[in-house]
């Protein structure tokens, strides 16, 4: 039985991809894509942001069942806003032991609902190895160690000491190393100006120090984060970045005796996890939260959320949770905000409903769970109202989306990922959400919202033994990845 190896590539876009092989900076990517099926147009999870796309990759469910709503939320029974890692300036405010707490901890052991699986858990109670390498989303079933450079112990007042469940074979960059024959050498990347191991050259040196120890999983999931972080700020270089990516994938591929060996020893599939968006270069392409809620008592990041706050923002760059606290009405945030052309939706729910609102207009639709209408997941949905705001199409047997893929499910799953009244608000294309010390990028690259321009990611998968099925989903990758390796999913035919 051949191995897996799921090489998650920050941001990586399918015209990127294909413009990178194009112009022949990219051997080790166009190595996979002479040998595989290549999707386009395979969606992802809404909001576009790490935490709860890569919750979904490892679950194979929206976040409606694994609850995790974004990269920034709310928790309700806390009364505390978690972020896991987003904004230094935000993450100041709240505090660096509070976020990093939230990462390490919080999201794997606390907030990952247990009424789902990961990957992880369910190939090892198979009795199969599994690994993950720097991925933030590894639950399993054993206990790791953190091991805290000085510097973090000491910024975060030596009170991050829990360990950490994860599957058998585990990296977290330096914070948390694989149980192998020798240590992997040090080298810059394990620096902290390098994010202790939190990069590219990290993350496949440990794959190949795996692969050589004779311990290779037979599934590892290696998370390749740089390419995300230069788009953010030169999305004009796209193609150069994701030729960086390239050199290192080159590397791991020469470590074998041929390239071609790579393939007859393992399935090697490749995804995104979300596209980017470029944001205009003028201060009026960041839309600013605070001034729409003015007549709100917004909560002031790094403070208690008090009886008189009225509105908490979960900003996600150009996706938002905004949270109605204290008796506020969600309609009023609902009308604060609609007046405001650049943004793109406006979500909320009514019941077991969503409603869909225009920025800029009173246009409106609503759709439900189990209706008449069928989508080309197998999904069913009852529709009112005006569906151009989703720009949704019926052909008389199948609804189809363009402009916001698998809409229904994707916004219903975040919406429904946690109990209480919110209020999604999602920027128009070029445009991203302003709030308090939130992260902003005007003239470089965004993503978070419903648009296919931050949702749409390319699968390659090279080496397999049977095909995808169309059309391609990240939330299908876990069932896909457990039939190559032999196991039954809970959702094949008995």
């Amino acid at each position: 039985m051949k191995k897996v190896i799921l090489f998650l590539i920050d941001s990586m876009m399918p015209d990127v991809l294909e413009r990178c092989i194009a112009a022949n900076k990219a051997p080790a990517l166009r190595f996979f894509m002479e040998h595989s099926q290549y999707i386009p147009e395979c969606v992802t999870v809404f909001p576009t942001m790490t935490a709860s796309i890569d919750c979904s990759l490892i679950t194979g469910v929206y976040p409606d069942q694994h609850k995790v709503p974004g990269l920034v939320w709310y928790d309700a029974e806390q009364k505390q806003m978690v972020n896991y890692i987003n904004g230094v300036a935000s993450i100041r405010k709240i505090g660096i032991s509070s976020c990093a707490e939230n990462v390490l901890f919080d999201l794997n052991e606390r907030h990952l609902s247990k009424d789902v699986k990961t990957i992880h858990e369910v190939l090892e109670e198979n009795k199969l190895v599994s690994g993950s390498i720097n991925v933030i989303a590894h639950r399993g079933h054993k206990q790791h160690k953190v091991k805290m450079p000085t510097l973090l112990d000491t910024i975060t007042s030596f009170s991050l000491r829990e360990k950490v469940s994860g599957p058998t074979i585990m990296s977290m960059g330096t914070l948390v190393s694989p149980a192998l024959f020798r240590t992997v050498p040090w080298g810059f990347s394990q620096s902290a100006l390098e994010g202790y191991g939190i990069n590219d050259t990290y993350a496949i040196d440990v794959m190949i120090e795996v692969i050589r120890s004779g311990h290779q999983p037979h599934f590892t999931l290696v998370y390749l984060p740089e390419n995300d972080h230069k788009l953010h700020k030169s999305p004009e270089d796209a193609v150069q970045h994701l030729a960086d990516v390239d050199k290192q994938l080159a590397r791991l591929l020469d470590s074998f005796a041929s390239w071609e060996q790579m393939l007859e020893r393992n399935v090697c599939i490749l995804i995104s996890d979300h596209g980017q968006t470029v944001i205009g270069e003028s201060e009026d392409h960041n839309i600013p939260l605070n001034h729409l809620l003015a007549n709100f008592s917004v909560h002031a990041l790094g403070t208690d959320v008090t009886s008189e706050v009225e509105v908490v923002i979960c900003n996600n760059e150009r996706m938002a949770y905004l949270y109605p606290v204290n008796g506020t009405d969600p309609l009023s945030i609902v009308e604060a905000v609609s007046v405001e052309e650049r943004i793109d939706l406006i979500a909320w729910k009514e019941g077991a409903k969503v409603k869909v609102r225009r920025g800029g207009t009173q246009q409106e639709m609503c759709f439900w769970r189990n209706g008449e209408y069928q989508d080309a997941y197998g999904s069913s949905w009852s529709v009112e109202g005006d569906v151009t705001v989703l720009d949704v199409q019926y052909d008389g047997e199948c609804l189809s989306f363009d402009t916001y893929p698998d809409a229904f499910s994707r916004l219903y799953g975040a919406l429904f990922s946690q109990t209480g009244d919110v209020v999604v608000v999602t920027a128009a294309k070029s445009y991203e959400l302003l709030s308090e010390c939130a992260p902003t990028h005007l003239g470089g690259g965004s993503h978070g919202s419903l648009h296919k321009q931050d949702s749409l990611i390319p699968l390659v998968i090279a080496g397999a033994s049977e095909l995808f099925p169309l059309p391609a989903r990240l939330v299908d990758v876990k069932d896909f990845i457990l039939r190559e390796l032999g196991i039954p999913s809970a959702s094949d035919p008995q």
